[in-house]
């Protein structure tokens, strides 16, 4: 990281950080090329390492790249306020944001999809969660990124 100053390394505000962020993006390698996909994401910690939840269809480029589990990036981040400037070039933004890096994977177990699908659910649609039921979990792909390594920042 070039910008120590900035650097976020408590775990929980990396956390807090990715509850902020409605929108995340990965980046996987796809017919040859960089893909990268935005999505809404969910987060959990998991014996102390972060997961990443995301759900979708279950054919699809993104799922073709998965594969049976795949190399990827992750990223999400937002921009808090602009910084303007009289000089044009010194325009800035305070934003905070986070990358991580590992292997993304559809959840083959059912109670693990289902607990990434519970996350979702508390994060895009507070309150909503308990009206969830294991039938219509199975009726959605479920994608788990547990990152291997983690870099966030902020600007204040």
């Amino acid at each position: 990281m070039r910008r120590n100053d900035r650097e976020v390394a408590d775990q929980a505000e990396i956390d807090a950080i990715l509850e902020r962020c409605p929108v995340g993006r990965v980046g996987l390698w796809s017919r040859g090329e960089p893909y990268v996909v935005p999505l809404h994401f969910a987060h959990r910690r998991v014996d102390g390492q972060l997961a990443i939840y995301i759900h979708g269809a279950g054919d699809g480029r993104k799922i073709e790249a998965v594969g049976d589990g795949a190399w990827a990036c992750f990223e999400a981040d937002r921009r808090i306020d602009l910084i303007d400037h009289a000089k044009v070039c010194r325009i800035g933004a305070t934003y905070e944001s986070v990358i991580g890096w590992g292997r993304l994977a559809v959840c083959q177990d059912p109670d693990l999809a289902f607990e990434g699908l519970v996350a979702l659910l508390d994060k895009h649609a507070p309150g909503r969660s308990a009206e969830l039921t294991k039938r219509e979990a199975g009726l959605v792909t479920v994608l788990r990124m547990t990152l291997d390594r983690v870099t966030a920042k902020r600007r204040p």
